[in-house]
């Protein structure tokens, strides 16, 4: 009798475990094929750190808010929300202490740096890009480059974002993705 239990116990918690994970699995690829996507033109990049693995750092143009508010604190949570130029390019609408209900923009929630000179300075979420260890360094030193020269659609993040769960699938260099260009 106390097998029966235990097996059925076992088995609720291996089926707990499979909704789970199915449950992220879904919330993201539920994202991803939506049509909310945005390009974020980027910033230049973080040099190479060998402690925390292989991957490109990346910043963003946007990063503050105008705004006279100062009643936000450092590491606060905030929400972004976004709608996109006739490029498909992300354009910062507003930045929220609270989530807005009934807003038409797509929104991500953004962790506040500080506040200087009239903005509000955030990190988004979304700030590296995991490659092949033989393409990192490589990609890293491509899109660097790029971003000194001042070509600013040469280079950009492509995001999507659904009801606040956000996925960076691709870096786009000249066109073509990050992964295709280091190859070359």
């Amino acid at each position: 009798m106390k097998k029966t239990y235990i097996y059925a116990l076992f088995g609720l918690m291996v089926l707990a475990q499979i909704v789970a994970s199915a449950q992220i699995v879904y919330k993201y690829e539920r994202t991803i094929a939506s049509d909310n996507i945005y390009k974020f033109k980027t910033a230049p990049i973080d040099p190479n750190d060998p402690f925390r693995g292989k991957y490109i750092t990346l910043d963003y143009q946007i990063d503050a808010f105008k705004t006279d508010d100062e009643s936000w604190d450092r590491h606060e949570i905030g929400y972004a929300y976004f709608s996109k130029d006739e490029n498909g390019y992300a354009v910062l609408e507003t930045l929220e202490k609270n989530r807005i209900s009934d807003s038409n923009f797509d929104y991500i929630q953004v962790k506040i740096k500080n506040h200087y000179d009239g903005h509000i300075h955030f990190d988004l979420p979304f700030n590296r890009y995991y490659m092949e260890e033989s393409k990192a360094y490589d990609a890293e030193v491509l899109s660097r480059e790029l971003n000194r020269n001042g070509k600013e659609d040469s280079i950009y993040a492509v995001v999507h974002i659904k009801n606040g769960t956000h996925v960076l699938t691709d870096i786009i260099v000249n066109r073509i993705s990050m992964k295709d260009a280091v190859e070359k």
